[in-house]
């Protein structure tokens, strides 16, 4: 990394992520911690706490807010004002500090790797080492398909997506652009739908529907989404959904869903636009949750919930009630104690009756 502060200014003023150069030019090589700054570097100041550190230890740029900007007086510095001083490291990270998946470390088409004659591979992708893409498989431009990855029969992968290593991405699901699905997660595996006899022994329902994902969703290392029984499965844009999390057959979540690890949602269950799954959210099958809930503490959804809001524990409160029933079952022992007494009392006075 060798560019000038003014150059990362005019390269995020158009997209609104910067909005204001003060200071001195300067030349950046790296975009490090706060706490490592030095001469060169570029920092993220978003608390006036760090400002401090920063100007100690001759941090070269420094992305803040206005706020923070105004009080910064030094004259052998860069600062870039910043709306939102994350969404700014966001972004300016990605140009500059990212991985790079285009400088492989092999060729860009790994002699290893096993692709069906129909497949058209576009110019500009990247195939690792032992990958296997079958029949019809359509490659978006820049998709990144890495070491051990499978790609089924008649699958769609979007421009710029990256499948990292010894992912499954099954017949005809569909992924569109801007994805990354992240270490052995595996898309489109056949759901748990079976039927049972008289003898309780179990026999497989066929699942032949297809899982969707839209544009810029992040899918976390060792997660499964199943295929629908009969139509889709789908993931709408902008979702994030961390690492050992499970969606099953027929499910939706809307746009700009957050799920977070081990989080579970049985068969044809549907989440709503923005709604956040805390750890270890359990959900079960045909339930409905409205969009903006924020589900926490292990929250386990049995029925739909029909209000949007906070919710917690199983089944779901509204967070300021359990939080009210956290702080009396705390004293439950004591509670409990002083009930005893005042029954023993009770009993002694109807005994002198």
């Amino acid at each position: 990394m060798d560019i000038l502060s003014s150059e990362i200014f005019q390269q995020f003023k158009e997209k609104g992520f910067l909005v204001e150069q003060l200071g001195t030019e300067q030349r950046v090589t790296n975009i490090v911690p706060v706490e490592d700054c030095a001469i060169g570097d570029l920092v993220f100041v978003e608390k006036i706490s760090y400002l401090e550190t920063a100007l100690q230890r001759q941090a070269s740029v420094i992305v803040t807010t206005a706020e923070i900007a105004a009080g910064i007086s030094a004259d052998n510095v860069a600062v870039l004002v910043a709306p939102n001083v994350r969404m700014a490291m966001a972004y300016i990270r990605q140009a500059y500090k990212d991985r790079d998946y285009y400088q492989n470390e092999w060729e860009k088409i790994h002699p290893s790797a096993i692709i069906h004659e129909s497949v058209k591979i576009p110019d500009d992708a990247v195939i690792g080492p032992n990958a296997v893409i079958g029949r019809q498989v359509k490659l978006g431009s820049k998709t990144v398909i890495m070491a051990g990855a499978v790609i089924e029969y008649e699958a769609n992968i979007g421009d710029r997506t990256i499948v990292n290593p010894n992912c499954v991405v099954g017949y005809r699901c569909q992924i569109a652009n801007d994805v990354i699905l992240k270490s052995g997660c595996i898309i489109g595996s056949e759901g748990q739908g079976f039927a049972q006899d008289e003898q309780r022994k179990h026999h497989r329902i066929p699942h032949t529907g297809i899982v969707v994902i839209e544009e810029r969703v992040v899918i976390g290392a060792n997660t499964t989404i199943d295929r629908a029984t009969y139509h889709e499965t789908r993931v709408h844009s902008g979702c994030i959904i961390d690492a050992l999390c499970h969606l099953a057959h027929n499910v939706v979540l809307e746009e700009d869903c957050i799920l977070v690890a081990q989080t579970g949602i049985a068969g044809s269950s549907r989440f709503g636009k923005r709604v956040i799954a805390s750890g270890q959210t359990g959900v079960l099958d045909h339930v409905t949750v409205p969009d903006d809930t924020v589900l926490l503490h292990r929250a386990g959804v049995i029925n739909s919930i029909k209000k949007s809001g906070v919710y917690a524990t199983t089944p779901p409160q509204p967070f300021d009630k359990y939080i009210k029933n956290m702080a009396v079952f705390k004293r439950l022992d004591d509670v409990w104690k002083r009930l005893k007494a005042v029954e023993r009392q009770v009993k002694l006075l109807s005994e002198k009756d």
